[in-house]
């Protein structure tokens, strides 16, 4: 059986275009180099399915409504009724393949965290990207946002490797996060970001990421 690797989304993924073509090139890099891939979703969506390569199995969360209905950008309780969600069901399919690591995108990060800590030997090493970070300007204050920016520092102390689009974005941490453990990876895509990687140079980057995140077992 081929390693696996289980990429959770963020909570409003099925909104954001950029995370979804984010996800594909992701998964399409980790089936170039043999791994079997999951993603878990809080949604589908039209692009989500258009984009996605057939061999990338989708799995989703039990609709709840008016919970699961376009949650707010900010920190709010809906969005953590939905990543709880996303835990239980990240849990149930840790149960039923054996992956080989998580990878989280945005406060799918912090999902992947909490369900890295069930894993039946040992703590599951995980890649937490982030490219709309809880401590972005514009963020409203609040105990709902410091709680996330909270968890969200948490979530990137604890990451096997740590995956940011550009300096920008990191400058938003300051010290709060280990450098040692960031690597920045352009978007694949010229017509989203000037400065974009090719899809040769993305797949070498990402495959650096996962060597040096799961050590000898590499991807």
């Amino acid at each position: 059986m081929p390693p696996s690797v289980l990429i959770v989304a963020s909570t409003r993924a099925y909104a954001d275009s950029q995370e979804i073509l984010r996800i594909q090139d992701t998964a399409a890099a980790l089936l170039e180099c043999g791994n079997a891939v999951d993603v878990l979703v809080p949604r589908t969506s039209t692009l989500l399915t258009s984009v996605l390569s057939p061999a990338v199995r989708v799995f989703t969360v039990p609709r709840l409504v008016p919970f699961m209905h376009n949650p707010p950008r900010r920190p709010s309780i809906r969005r953590f009724l939905v990543g709880a969600l996303m835990l239980f069901r990240g849990i149930a399919l840790l149960s039923r393949r054996r992956y080989t690591a998580l990878h989280g995108v945005n406060d799918g990060a912090l999902v992947v965290r909490a369900i890295s800590g069930f894993a039946t030997v040992g703590r599951l090493p995980f890649i937490a990207e982030v490219h709309r970070p809880f401590a972005r300007p514009g963020m409203v204050k609040g105990p709902r946002a410091a709680f996330a920016r909270f968890c969200e520092r948490r979530a990137l102390r604890r990451a096997a490797a740590i995956v940011l689009p550009d300096e920008q974005t990191l400058a938003l941490f300051g010290r709060n996060i280990p450098r040692a453990r960031v690597s920045l990876i352009p978007d694949p895509h010229v017509e989203l970001v000037p400065t974009a990687f090719t899809f040769a140079e993305f797949s070498a980057a990402l495959r650096h990421v996962y060597t040096y995140a799961l050590g000898p077992r590499g991807i």
